[in-house]
């Protein structure tokens, strides 16, 4: 079929058309087709010097003032393009299948239900003795009361468990959604799998086999029987800033640290 032809058939359909205005990397080749359509040398009768002398920036003003001078103030739907099938199908009597304006709806929540993605951040603290700290911190990065906090609860395991080497601290970041970018699943499988995979590489590069969770924040991205079957130990704690408010809740974890077997 003549591609001119069925682009005005698309056209009059109310169906919009693309055509690539440039090669991608690695894309197949678009189809090339001869339009007959007649292009007009703009500078036809145009002298070479004055070709080189065009001031792009004051022409493009200039047609833009034009264009406003001359611009009627909307006062519906724009209309769309007409062309020559338009133009005959509406001699026939039928009407162009343009899309009809979508309608407001009056009734609260009947639009199309979004899946509210889940957004945190997270910090990994590594200690450099078998043991991984994970704190929420999407509302504030830990206070240096909260860090001092955890760099003393790695140096009492050490000294308790009476480990040859003293904790090394290495933090890093874990942010969900990694990209803001529309098309991605973003949704709290995707979070969780995300998550977990960032626990296991951690846990992996640092050799810990002992996880802290403080706060209950994260505990529906992590998948505990995960760990067990790789070896590693999920301990819950409170939040650091609970802990510090309330030195009793420091016992439950000092308890379940102590029966942890640490061997470097």
């Amino acid at each position: 079929m003549n591609e001119a032809l069925r682009l005005d058939y698309l056209q009059a359909m109310g169906v919009d058309t693309y055509v690539p205005r440039f090669v991608l990397d690695g894309a197949a080749p678009s189809p090339i087709f001869e339009l007959d359509i007649a292009v007009e040398d703009e500078f036809a009768d145009v002298e070479t010097a004055e070709v080189a002398s065009f001031d792009a920036d004051t022409e493009y003003q200039q047609m833009a003032e034009a264009q406003e001078r001359n611009t009627p103030a909307p006062t519906g739907e724009p209309q769309r393009a007409g062309s020559r099938i338009a133009s005959a199908l509406q001699e026939l009597g039928f009407e162009s299948a343009a899309p009809a304006p979508a309608q407001a709806s009056s009734t609260p929540g009947a639009a199309t239900d979004v899946a509210v993605s889940p957004e945190f951040n997270v910090e990994l603290v590594a200690t450099g003795i078998g043991l991984l700290m994970i704190v929420e911190t999407t509302t504030a990065p830990p206070s240096p009361a909260e860090k001092r906090l955890m760099a003393n609860i790695a140096v009492a395991v050490s000294r308790h468990h009476k480990l040859a080497k003293a904790p090394e601290f290495a933090t890093s970041r874990f942010q969900w959604p990694v990209l803001k970018t529309p098309g991605l699943t973003m949704g709290g499988d995707a979070a969780k799998e995300a998550l977990q995979a960032n626990i296991m590489a951690q846990a992996e590069r640092q050799q810990a086999h002992c996880v802290i969770l403080f706060g209950s924040a994260l505990q529906p991205y992590i998948d505990v029987a995960t760990l067990q079957s790789a070896g590693i130990q999920l301990l819950y704690a409170a939040e650091p800033a609970a802990m510090l408010a309330d030195g009793s809740l420091k016992a439950p974890l000092w308890q379940n640290l102590r029966k942890v077997v640490f061997s470097l």
